[in-house]
């Protein structure tokens, strides 16, 4: 999953999420870590093609610790990261207790910050650090999947994370990556959790809990143009959240049913060129 620093167009402030962040995230990065340590670095992770656990690790350390800093340092200016030296790559002895610490630093930061508290992010506008929260549990539960799906352990992403977590993928990435003449969707998605209820967050304009689904009726390089609600589209794209936003992530998981126009749903998929 990419971390990218050039900016979007924003709305507005993260509302309250439906789930425990904080605990998702604890829980995720130790069983993360407890599968690297435990099966070793040359396991192949076939949804992160060309990477080992290995570079699993120093992705994932590399992400907590670049938005550890940003918290810790309540960061406001996109100057102050491109002004950091890139850190140089542990050793193999190394570098479970470099990615043990750059999640310890992660965690600490979030706990100390105040919920709304301003830091710089991609998103063209400066967020609360309640973003960066949302932001690293959907990285780290992703990413958990990948490892233990690497060594084949059975793992589920919860249904509340997951369905946030394709809110989360249509609000800020849906679209990214793609460039002016990637080819068009040419028609309307809607996508549909069968494993959600109704419930939908109060507090804010970009509702990061809802009731499972969602009416894309356009994308482009400049992102997603969507409303939370049913309605019927040129295909629907059913299955269990957790599922979905693996699709989504192009990593296939559970079964992902398509009814419609096939063709659309795998434009719709590939249009965004990151995994």
């Amino acid at each position: 999953m990419s971390d990218p620093l050039a900016p979007t167009d924003p709305p507005a402030h993260t509302a309250p999420l439906p789930y425990d962040a904080i605990s998702h995230l604890r829980t995720d990065a130790i069983r993360l870590v407890e599968i690297i340590t435990d099966h070793g670095f040359d396991h192949d992770v076939p949804s992160c093609p060309g990477w080992t656990l290995r570079d699993l690790a120093w992705h994932i350390g590399g992400v907590w610790n670049f938005w550890g800093r940003i918290v810790a340092e309540r960061v406001t200016s996109v100057d102050v990261p491109r002004s950091w030296e890139e850190s140089p790559r542990p050793s193999d002895a190394f570098l479970v207790d470099w990615v043990m610490a750059a999640h310890t630093s992660l965690f600490s930061a979030l706990a100390d910050a105040e919920p709304d508290e301003e830091v710089w992010t991609w998103t063209g506008s400066n967020r609360d650090a309640r973003w960066v929260e949302r932001r690293m549990t959907q990285e780290t539960s992703v990413h958990r999947w990948d490892a233990s799906n690497a060594v084949a352990l059975p793992y589920d992403i919860p249904t509340a994370v997951a369905a946030d977590g394709i809110d989360e993928y249509l609000m800020w990435f849906a679209g990214r990556g793609a460039t002016a003449d990637a080819t068009p969707v040419g028609g309307t998605v809607h996508l549909h959790c069968t494993d959600t209820g109704a419930h939908v967050a109060e507090g804010a304009d970009d509702r990061a809990a809802v009731g499972g689904e969602w009416f894309v009726s356009d994308l482009t390089p400049s992102g997603a143009t969507f409303t939370r609600e049913h309605r019927k589209g040129d295909v629907a794209i059913r299955g269990r959240a957790a599922d979905l936003v693996l699709w989504l992530w192009k990593r296939d998981a559970g079964p992902v049913e398509i009814l419609g126009d096939a063709g659309v749903a795998e434009r719709f998929r590939t249009y965004t060129d990151l995994r």
